[in-house]
């Protein structure tokens, strides 16, 4: 293959990872390897070995590296009627350990082999070249790599019943730079198993920790294979490891499928987990789909009937209608809810068994959160239906956000490049990077004997702004973009990534400039949590090149603090829902830029922020030490909402009887809803989409930047070549007219009903109770799964509300402004702003076509008798909301007329007044 064809836009990670391309010569090298274990075909088996490879013992990791590997003995067996070469794993132990006693065997003296090449430098992980397979990995400090394979005939997807074959790699012949590569010429196009075993310096304290006895995932592994079923005890300790699976890349978008390019100002998110959404009984769904990715797309529980009766439009009715008759998808309940974009909770492959590797107070918990990635490349492939594994997974990934696209609902991936899961010194769980070269994917004290910087709380800190660490990053997000056509990205602790390879805060940090000026980044929604463990908050002065938003913290506080009647912060309450301009309003930066949220995954749900006074994680294993304590919550008059049993042990307190403390915490969650659906956004009309905005939308052609980055076809062939073998594989739906109309319709809404940015969590729609534990990551149970029979049992109430909410707000232009409000555009009614105990707050927001909206918050545990201001000429006040009454009177989306000359606010309620002729 010739250099220039191996060109791609990526030359600058080329460069800066010190791998310049090999050239043509250097390829036609070749070197025959002697496979242990046969493969599907002998047909190209020509080559006899000319020395056996290097077989070792398999180690999986426990505490710390192992002195000694134990050997591996051969021998020839029959199974299904055939000669079969097998190796007989005994598995790498400590010294004082016994080794696994196997039957002694017969010794083969010869092996079936495949030729290899030197390989290619670039791309890092596997690709496929014409002549072969290609596996490069980066290692600065190692001296030795060796490539460790297993292929598909091994009896079962998650057990090496085969062996592994080791190919120990040349560094004269198979390492250009830093990079060790080789290629080996006709290896199966998917479903081959590979890691490797890295050697290199003991040092310690110089932040080194090689062990050459574990073989470890390549970090640009795109697909990995770990057990196949979520949650499956009886294979807990499965080991992990790379695979790939060429034909997977070929998925068909569709003729008529585009983005949704909604943009930022317009967005509300619901942020939710994938396995969560589906995976209790009262989905309805069969167990095979039930905390998938397809079930997220399948799940079906609002008739368009329903949805009339709620008081939609014919089109937003269309648009339903097509939807259940094209696959019966939950998307009718997103829409309905308000929704157009989701927040997706890690999806990058994570073990959901980490807190069980030994025993610790978290040994019962089962992580089902996924913030501990293993690698950022590969889909979580146990979010796959019915066990289906990795290639799959990746499949339906894709099938979930071509149906979620179609109904113009963008995807947002909550991603952690700021710590991995192999832990930290004491209890090290080496898996990957930590095996392949330590000091330079993590953050490591030199003043302390090398050990781990920990900025992230979870014992290690990836060193983010490290060239070559960039660079993966990079590829990564460009991975999601490109193959995934995901919409953007949520920064886990994102304060990391603003520090430097020593730990200390950079004022321009290279990545999240990088980020902010990616040529294929450049349609991403780009949201950092600005903060970290270590100190480092950001709020309203994340760097952000006029691209980056915040999950703005400071409103999430002040608006809690207020809506519970803290003194002080009527001031503080009136600067959030006005866009926060004291945080924002620097550098060019915008209202949207700051994500307002009250209620996020961290932290109590809505229903438990008004049922709790403190946090109750007893279930956590950790005696209530973890979680946050400054939750301002307030428990409405009585603590807890149930009794949640763990170990027959019971560890909160029951529901109370209380009707007014009842009713007074959803009265709170209204309160809280209206305050953050009225909260300043930016907003235009469907006139003003111009026509360069649809050029823009299709300006920017995925599969073509897919061909761009792999400097040439699809998966090594020719654009054409792909095209016709989607074609051969009838990957074109039966159903596209249906999708094209779904797609339709969906823009047609989107474009009449843009929303701002504010976000919501999953479940608050309905009030989910977590019974006050408010860090419940480690638990796979109904305390974080949505429950769909609560959903329904307050629809007519709870539901309506919030969805009504929704759609008032992105109906009305008097929410939307270009900029912040101006002092002409509200009146703020209040002359006691220096009170602290003043907690009543009143404001008209002013529309130039006479549609004036009144407001007004009542934190008192009072009633306030109010003045209303004069409506605008020839127009009178209609009371829309007022949350003190029960539904359907608590929102009337026509109004009540007649609203007399003063209101009457009930103790702590809020009301919206609508001016109408």
């Amino acid at each position: 293959m010739p250099t220039d064809a191996l060109v791609s836009s990526h030359q600058q990670g080329i460069n800066m990872l010190a791998s310049p391309l090999l050239d043509s010569s250097t390829i036609t090298k070749s070197t025959s390897f002697a496979f242990a274990v046969s493969t599907a075909s002998t047909a190209n088996r020509s080559f006899i070995a000319a020395h056996r490879p290097s077989i070792t013992g398999l180690k999986s990791c426990k505490e710390g590296p192992s002195d000694k590997i134990d050997p591996r003995v051969i021998y020839k067996g029959r199974q299904r009627g055939c000669d079969r070469f097998k190796i007989v794993s005994a598995y790498g132990r400590r010294v004082e350990e016994r080794v696994l006693e196997e039957e002694v065997p017969q010794m083969v003296e010869s092996w079936p082999s495949f030729r290899t090449f030197p390989g290619q430098a670039y791309p890092l992980g596997v690709s496929e070249l014409e002549n072969g397979v290609n596996f490069a990995i980066f290692s600065q400090h190692a001296t030795g790599v060796t490539l460790c394979l297993s292929l598909p005939e091994r009896e079962e997807h998650d057990k090496l019943d085969g062996g592994m074959v080791e190919l120990t790699l040349d560094p004269h012949v198979n390492k250009t730079g830093d990079i060790w590569h080789i290629c080996i010429e006709d290896l199966p196009r998917d479903d081959v198993l590979y890691g490797y075993r890295v050697d290199g310096p003991r040092g310690w304290h110089q932040g080194h920790r090689f062990d050459r006895s574990i073989i470890l995932i390549d970090p640009y592994a795109k697909l990995i294979e770990g057990r196949r079923v979520f949650g499956d005890s009886s294979n807990k300790m499965a080991k992990f490891f790379g695979t790939y699976d060429f034909s997977s890349l070929l998925f068909n978008w569709g003729d008529n499928y585009k983005l949704p390019n909604i943009p930022e100002k317009d967005l509300i998110i619901y942020e939710m987990n994938v396995r969560a959404f589906t995976a209790d009984e009262s989905s309805g769904m069969d167990p095979s789909i039930r905390g998938s990715y397809l079930g997220i797309i399948e799940k079906d529980t609002h008739p368009v009937s329903v949805l009339r009766l709620s008081g939609f439009s014919d089109d937003i009715c269309a648009c339903y209608r097509i939807a259940i008759a094209w696959d019966g998808t939950m998307i009718p309940h997103l829409l309905e809810l308000g929704i157009n974009a989701v927040e997706l909770l890690p999806v990058f492959e994570f073990d959901e068994f980490e807190f069980q590797r030994r025993p610790n107070p978290r040994d019962h918990m089962m992580n089902t959160w996924g913030y501990s990635t293993i690698n950022f490349f590969a889909p979580m492939s146990r979010y796959a239906s019915a066990g289906r594994g990795p290639a799959n997974a990746s499949r339906e990934f894709k099938e979930m956000v071509k149906a979620l696209h179609g109904a113009g609902i963008e995807v947002i991936l909550d991603v952690v490049y700021n710590h991995t899961n192999e832990a930290d010194d004491d209890n090290p769980y080496t898996i990957s990077f930590r095996g392949i070269d330590n000091k330079v994917y993590y953050m490591v004290d030199p003043n302390n004997n090398g050990r781990l910087l920990n900025f992230s709380g979870c014992g290690n800190t990836l060193n983010c702004n490290h060239p070559v660490v960039m660079e993966l990053i990079l590829d990564s997000l460009r991975h999601w973009v490109v193959d995934y056509h995901v919409d953007g990205f949520r920064f886990d602790l994102a304060s990391v990534l603003c520090r430097g390879t020593d730990g200390s805060p950079l004022n321009a940090p290279p990545l999240i400039r990088a980020i902010a000026k990616d040529t294929v980044l450049s349609r991403c929604k780009i949201i950092a949590e600005p903060w970290d463990c270590g100190g480092l908050y950001l709020v309203g002065k994340f760097p952000n090149w006029d691209r980056w938003a915040e999950w703005n913290g400071k409103y999430r506080d002040d608006i809690r603090k207020f809506i519970k009647g803290d003194d002080g912060m009527k001031g503080s309450f009136a600067t959030r829902v006005a866009g926060s301009a004291d945080l924002y309003k620097v550098n060019n930066r915008k209202p949207y830029h700051s994500i307002n949220f009250v209620i996020a995954h961290d932290g109590f749900t809505l229903y438990d922020l008004v049922s709790y006074n403190s946090k109750h994680n007893d279930a956590n294993g950790e005696g209530g030490n973890d979680g946050c304590n400054d939750n301002f919550s307030w428990n409405c008059g009585a603590e807890g909402t149930g009794i949640l049993m763990y170990k027959t042990i019971r560890l909160v307190l029951s529901e109370t009887s209380d009707a007014d403390v009842k009713a007074l915490r959803f009265r709170q969650m209204k309160n809280f809803h209206m305050a953050l659906m009225i909260s300043q956004r930016d907003v235009y009309a469907a006139e003003e989409v111009s026509a360069a905005d649809h050029a823009a939308e299709r300006a920017w052609d995925p599969q073509q930047e897919l061909r761009e980055r792999k400097g040439g076809g699809v998966c090594g062939r020719s654009a054409s070549s792909a095209a016709a073998a989607v074609g051969e594989a009838g990957f074109l739906d039966e159903g596209e007219m249906e999708r094209s109309d779904l797609a339709a319709a969906a823009e047609k809404v989107s474009r009449l009903e843009r929303e701002g940015t504010p976000m919501m969590l999953m479940g608050d729609e309905y009030g989910h109770t977590r019974y006050g534990n408010n860090n419940s990551y480690g638990h796979d149970t109904s305390l974080n799964n949505f429950q769909w029979g609560q959903l329904e049992a307050r629809k007519s109430g709870h539901f309506r509300f919030f969805s009504e909410m929704i759609k008032f707000r992105r109906s009305r232009r008097a929410f939307g402004r270009e900029n912040f409000i101006g002092m002409s555009e509200v009146t703020w009614h209040e002359d006691q702003w220096d009170n602290p105990e003043s907690k009543f707050l009143a404001f008209t927001l002013h529309d130039k076509d006479g549609g004036d909206i009144y407001l007004a918050f009542n934190a008192h545990d009072y009633n306030v008798k109010t003045a209303m201001p004069s409506p605008p000429q020839n127009r009178r006040w209609f009371r829309v909301v007022d949350t003190n009454l029960k539904s359907p009177d608590d929102f009337v989306p026509q109004g009540v007329p007649d609203i007399g000359k003063t209101y009457n606010i009930a103790p702590f309620s809020s009301i919206l007044l609508e001016a109408k002729t």
